[in-house]
């Protein structure tokens, strides 16, 4: 199946890792101090001496112990829509952090027309519209919520003094109507704040180069760079520099996380190996042209798959979710016919089914002929 080219100057999770570096590594490195380690370790007291903060206490019937969750936004570049959404299921008792990622994209049910069907553009209604949305499609309201923005991942990167990364391949892209110029050599390369915006920012070259396995490929650099800045962040050399770095988060983020609870959210995550502990998984479905009028690019979600991955993985619950949980609408469901997405949902269930075949038991978002899909932005 021949690649699709997207239109659009950044993709759909174009600030994911960062976010998750900005609301999760930047919490964690707000209390990092109490066990850092280097010259400042004989000042450190005991962890057990140092304020815990509030806990997040989720009252509810049937609950898991210890279990809450948080969603994470980023915002576009006018604040008004989200560029980036996920969900992270924070288990406390056995200190694991489970991320699923809500494509921008997604076709959601709401009253809005056209490529106001997609869910990143419920933002522009408020956070309360936000998260009833989001709970249509991963079954469940989230407890808490952080939106930040470019300025403090930018903020942050600086106020460490910048990172240093492997640029995978030379990097050329313009855009006069944003202002943008983006240019990167290939490989180890010293980044400041709006340097790393630009590489987050970056999808494809002016001549359409990019990423061989295209968003794919994207998102495991983005993951990669995760890595890069959270060990960064919480390197002892910037213990000293853990105010500043708090600052940098609060100044750009909107939560209703009080000063307590991202304390003893930190203290939390300080039990945490990041690599080990922490998984990240993405809503199962399809991008695909659909007809309102007008073509536009959609993620359609596949419920019965999303049933079994958030009750697999991310049901906050003692007992399993059921459809009747989720709000989750197709093409089928407004009475639409289209054509690109029953091939494109055929060619994931011929890999699904290849793939339980294996034994694997993992779905498979490859088609016949090796190619990963891609997501796509029409706005």
């Amino acid at each position: 199946m021949k690649k699709k080219k997207n239109r659009a100057p950044y993709g759909v999770l174009k600030v994911l890792v960062v976010i998750a570096a900005v609301c999760i590594v930047g919490y964690f490195a707000f209390c990092y101090w109490v066990n850092a380690s280097g010259s400042l370790a004989s000042s450190i007291p005991d962890l057990e001496d140092v304020d815990q903060g509030s806990a997040i206490v989720v009252d509810g019937v049937g609950r898991r112990d210890g279990v809450f969750s948080l969603f994470i936004g980023a915002t576009d570049e006018d604040e008004t829509r989200t560029d980036s959404m996920m969900v992270m299921v924070f288990d406390t008792n056995n200190h694991r952090a489970d991320i699923i990622n809500i494509p921008r994209d997604t076709l959601v049910d709401c009253e809005r027309t056209g490529a106001g069907r997609k869910i990143n553009a419920a933002y522009a209604s408020g956070i309360d519209e936000m998260l009833d949305e989001v709970s249509t499609v991963i079954g469940f309201r989230p407890d808490k919520y952080v939106v930040a923005n470019f300025d403090g991942i930018a903020e942050i990167v600086d106020v460490i003094g910048g990172v240093d990364y492997d640029v995978p391949f030379d990097m050329s892209y313009h855009d006069a109507s944003q202002d943008l110029s983006i240019e990167f050599k290939k490989g180890e390369q010293h980044l400041d704040g709006q340097q790393v915006v630009e590489y987050l920012r970056w999808r494809h070259n002016d001549d359409g180069t990019g990423y061989d396995d295209g968003d794919i490929g994207r998102v495991t650099k983005l993951q990669d760079f995760l890595v890069t800045v959270g060990n960064a962040v919480l390197s002892p050399s910037n213990v000293l520099k853990v105010p500043a770095i708090a600052s940098a988060v609060s100044n750009n983020v909107e939560t209703d996380l009080t000063t307590s609870q991202i304390l003893w959210l930190g203290m939390q995550g300080m039990r945490m190996d990041m690599q080990e502990d922490v998984s990240m998984q993405t809503l199962i479905g399809d991008s695909a042209m659909v007809n309102f009028g007008e073509s536009i690019w959609f993620y359609i979600l596949d419920e019965d798959m999303i049933v079994d991955q958030i009750n697999e993985t991310f049901n906050p619950y003692a007992y399993p979710l059921s459809t009747a949980n989720f709000s989750i609408v197709t093409p089928e469901t407004y009475g639409i016919y289209s054509k690109n997405w029953l091939n494109e949902k055929a060619v994931r269930y011929a890999g699904y089914e290849k793939n339980n075949t294996a034994g694997s038991g993992e779905t498979s978002t490859s088609d016949d002929d090796g190619e990963e899909q891609i997501y796509f932005d029409d706005d």
